[in-house]
């Protein structure tokens, strides 16, 4: 029988002083695409330990994580998973971005991008793309329901 599985991870989203977003890209050239640090939570880790923990594994930086953002969950496309994100806007405090690509489960290279370059790439999900962009022009906006019904 097929394991199924709830997983609960942390996406980070952090800007720098030029207004860039960091992103994640997967190096597989049969996938190529990018999206948000961050990662799984471990049992009994707290959410934010999560967050500040994938992120300083990942990309070299220390953040603190600010406030939560979304709440996504997503199903499509895998038959055996139950995925739960928690996203949060999170502060660089430290650190230095990891300049040469780290494996994971894929090879991963870490860089800040500019937020309107998000919409000509493979970006996922790509239905927050709208939400970063009024976001890096205001840090203090927040959504009446920060649920994100499952979508790509």
């Amino acid at each position: 029988m097929t394991e199924r599985v709830i997983r609960v991870g942390t996406r980070a989203v952090i800007f720098n002083s030029a207004n860039e977003i960091l992103v994640t890209h997967c190096l597989n050239p049969e996938k190529d695409f990018y999206f948000l640090p961050g990662g799984g939570v471990w049992f009994q880790e707290k959410i934010e330990d999560c967050l500040v923990r994938e992120v300083k594994e990942e990309t070299g930086l220390d953040v603190k994580a600010e406030r939560l953002l979304w709440v996504r969950d997503f199903i499509e496309g895998f038959p055996n998973l139950h995925g739960i994100e928690l996203f949060f806007l999170a502060t660089i405090i430290g650190g230095k971005l990891r300049a040469e690509p780290v494996h994971d489960v894929e090879w991963l290279e870490f860089s800040f991008i500019d937020v309107e370059k998000l919409e000509r790439i493979r970006f996922y999900p790509t239905s927050f793309i709208t939400k970063l962009k009024i976001l890096r022009e205001n840090r203090n906006w927040s959504e009446t329901n920060p649920y994100i019904r499952s979508a790509p």
